[in-house]
C-alpha cells in the first residue's frame, strides 16, 4: 500500500510541476557595477562574470551577493530573475527564503537568553517537552549542536508529502514535534553529530515558552531592531515581504520536473519554522552575520562558545564535519571561515565570515540546488587578490 502510495505522489507532483526549462540568462557587460575602495571595478566585473557563468552554466534562476569588508563597507549584486523565462529580473532589494540559515539567528536567540539566565546550556529538555524518548538527556546544548540524536522531521513522510501538495497548509510545529517525540533516537545524545532541522524547531518552541513572546518578536528584540533591520521576517508568523521571489526545485523532491515554490507557499516555511522560515536579502543577512561575528550582538563567551566545534563520528560531507551552535567551519582555499548554508526546497543559500580579514559574504539563489561552494571559492580568490 506504501509503494502503491509513493507512486502515486510521484505522478501527482510529475503533472503539477512545472515543465519549463531555465533559459539562459543574457550577462550584458556593464560598466556600472556598484563599487567600493574594497571592490573596486576590476574585482567587482570579476565578480559578476562568475556569478553570471553560474547562473547559465548551472541553470540557475537568481543569484544575490553581499559582501561586507572590515570597516563595514557593503557590496551587493543581484543577478537573474525570478522566473524561469528571465521576464522579471531581481534587484537588490529582492528577498529570498534564508532556509537553514535561520538557524544561527535562532542559535543567537538562545545564547542572549542564557546571558539573561533564562535558560542555560544545562537545561534539559524534560523542562519542557518530557513525552519525548530520552529527554531527559537532552540538554540545550545537543539540541544547538546536533548531538541530541533527535529524529529528522523532514523524515516522516507525511511532513513531505502533505507539504509538497496543499502548499496553503499551515501546520502546527506543537503537532509534528509530537509524532518525533515518540520516535527512538537514531543515536545516544552526545555520542555523535547528525544534522536534524528539530532540533531547531525544538530551540524556538522552548525560547516562546521561556518568554512568552513569539520567535518573531524575539527576533526583532534581540538582532533586527539593534541593527535597523526591517526585512528580514519570519514566515508565516509575520505577513510575507512585497519582493519575496520564487524558488524552484529539481533536486529534492522525486519528480523528473522544476517543482515552484511560490511566495504565498506557507506549508514548507510553517514545518521548518525556527529552523528554516526567515526570509531576507543578502544586504540585511550580511550585516547581521558581520555584527554577529565581530562580537557585537553576545557576549564574548557566548561567541567562543558558538565557534566550539565538534567533529561526527563519520564526516559524510565536506562541509557539514564542523559543528558548532548554530554555525559550521569552513576551509575554503585554505581560509578559515565560520557561516551556515540553507538549502530548502527551491532555494540554496551559504553565508560566512572570513575570520582572517573579518569579511562576510552572503551567497543567496533561488533553486535547489547549485554549486554555491565552488561559488565561494571563487569570489573569495578574487577578494583576496
Amino acid at each position: 500500500m506504501k509503494t502503491i502510495y509513493f507512486l502515486f505522489f510521484v505522478f501527482f507532483l510529475s503533472a503539477i510541476s512545472a515543465c519549463s526549462k531555465i533559459s539562459n540568462f543574457d550577462c550584458m557587460c556593464r560598466e556600472d557595477y556598484p563599487v567600493n575602495a574594497f571592490i573596486t571595478a576590476d574585482k567587482a566585473s570579476e565578480i559578476a562574470n562568475e556569478v553570471c557563468g553560474c547562473i547559465n552554466s548551472e541553470k540557475v534562476p537568481a543569484i544575490q551577493i553581499s559582501i561586507i569588508d572590515s570597516v563595514g563597507r557593503i557590496w551587493t549584486l543581484s543577478s537573474g530573475s525570478s522566473d524561469l523565462k528571465r521576464k522579471n529580473l531581481i534587484n537588490d532589494e529582492s528577498i529570498f527564503r534564508l532556509a537553514s540559515i535561520t538557524k544561527t539567528f535562532t542559535a543567537t536567540v538562545i545564547l542572549k537568553l542564557i546571558e539573561d539566565g533564562q535558560l542555560s546550556f544545562d537545561t534539559k529538555l524534560t523542562d519542557y517537552f518530557p513525552e519525548f524518548v530520552n529527554a531527559q538527556n537532552v540538554t540545550i546544548k545537543n539540541l544547538l549542536n546536533h548531538s541530541s540524536g533527535i529524529k529528522e522531521l523532514l523524515m516522516l513522510p507525511y511532513i513531505l508529502t502533505n507539504s509538497t501538495l496543499f502548499t496553503d497548509k499551515i501546520w502546527d510545529v506543537n503537532d509534528i514535534i509530537k509524532t518525533i517525540s515518540k520516535k527512538k533516537t537514531v543515536f545516544e545524545t552526545d555520542t555523535d553529530h547528525q544534522y536534524s532541522n528539530t532540533n531547531f524547531v525544538l530551540l524556538g518552541l522552548i525560547a516562546e515558552k521561556v518568554t512568552g513572546k513569539k520567535m518573531a518578536v524575539l527576533y526583532d528584540e534581540i538582532i533586527f531592531s539593534p541593527l535597523a533591520i526591517t526585512n528580514i521576517k519570519l514566515l508565516p508568523q509575520q505577513q510575507k515581504p512585497d519582493f519575496l521571489i520564487s524558488g524552484y526545485d529539481r533536486k529534492l523532491l522525486p519528480t523528473p520536473g522544476i517543482y515552484e515554490i511560490t511566495p504565498d507557499n506557507t506549508a514548507w516555511s510553517s514545518n521548518a519554522f525556527t529552523s528554516g522560515a526567515l526570509v531576507g536579502n543578502t544586504k540585511s543577512t550580511s550585516i547581521f552575520y558581520h555584527n554577529l561575528l565581530l562580537g557585537r550582538i553576545i557576549k564574548n563567551a557566548s561567541l567562543n562558545a558558538m565557534k566550539s566545534f565538534e567533529q561526527p563520528v563519520l564526516n559524510e560531507s565536506e562541509f557539514l564535519n564542523q559543528f558548532g551552535l548554530g554555525l559550521f567551519k569552513y576551509e575554503i582555499n585554505g581560509n578559515t571561515y565560520f557561516g551556515h548554508e540553507g538549502l530548502f526546497i527551491g532555494f540554496d543559500n551559504i553565508t560566512c565570515f572570513r575570520e582572517i580579514d573579518k569579511t562576510t559574504i552572503v551567497i543567496l539563489g533561488n533553486i535547489s540546488s547549485f554549486e554555491k561552494f565552488q561559488l565561494l571559492k571563487k569570489i573569495d580568490k578574487i577578494i583576496a587578490l
